[in-house]
């Protein structure tokens, strides 16, 4: 779903083309296809998501969790955004899309609701103080590993003291050995992406959604060193995307 900073223009044109579908790809959210009902049960899903977070920040860390300011990380239309914004004074939504950022400004302003909307980079260089609350969902795994715990690292420096985070991390793929290979092809190749898609009749400039693991122990480290030391796991599984829901509260 979004991604944070990306070499290739994908993300933006995802913005452009197709913003609700690269968020939660079901073919009802597709440009063509996405109607008032859909559009309603899109945003709804957001709301049902964030309930859930709350619930499990309340009965594993933090019992009277109430957040005065939060970040949602790689927000894109704004599905969680929205919701958390209605419960947060000062909500900032992270995107690295511009094109994204467009959509969430126009349906916040649509929802009368306030949020601060940043375009992110590696260095996290626009976004700015502390969070007492640090969500993110289906990001990360569209982001090269390397990057993505580079800036998660960068995200976790801003959680205050007895702060939350609420993070999704994918470990495991479904991609069998020769679509790795065409995965390789096409992230460092052009071409193969150009032919790729006209061999499945769409747009040879077509964007292409990338689906990375992450090691858990690399994770897992990384949680400690910024101080939180106790994690509650909740795993995930998007057809065959196997992932972890990490909720953690920092020392302090």
């Amino acid at each position: 779903m979004n991604a944070f900073t990306n070499p290739s223009p994908d993300w933006e044109r995802f913005g452009e083309l197709d913003p609700y579908w690269a968020v939660l790809t079901d073919e009802k959210y597709h440009a063509g296809k996405l109607t008032a009902v859909s559009r309603r049960e899109f945003f709804q899903s957001g709301e049902t998501h964030l309930d859930w977070v709350i619930e499990m920040v309340r009965t594993t860390v933090d019992p009277a969790f109430s957040p005065e300011r939060a970040v949602d990380v790689g927000c894109g239309v704004g599905r969680v955004l929205l919701p958390l914004a209605r419960r947060c004074p000062d909500t900032v939504g992270l995107d690295v899309a511009s094109s994204m950022l467009r959509e969430a400004r126009h349906n916040l302003g649509e929802a009368g609701v306030n949020a601060e909307l940043v375009l992110a980079d590696d260095a996290l260089s626009r976004l700015t103080g502390t969070f007492d609350f640090i969500h993110s969902y289906i990001v990360f795994q569209h982001v090269p590993p390397g990057r993505g715990e580079r800036m998660c690292a960068a995200l976790l420096e801003r959680l205050r003291p007895r702060g939350v985070a609420a993070l999704h991390f994918t470990y495991q793929t479904p991609l069998s050995r020769r679509q790795r290979l065409l995965r390789w092809g096409r992230l460092r190749t052009p071409v193969v992406g150009a032919v790729g898609n006209l061999a499945k009749r769409r747009p040879a400039s077509s964007p292409y959604m990338e689906l990375y693991e992450y090691r858990l122990d690399s994770i897992f480290e990384m949680f400690r060193a910024s101080g939180c030391l106790s994690l509650h796991l909740r795993l995930t599984d998007h057809g065959g995307l196997l992932g972890v829901f990490i909720v953690a509260r920092k020392n302090g």
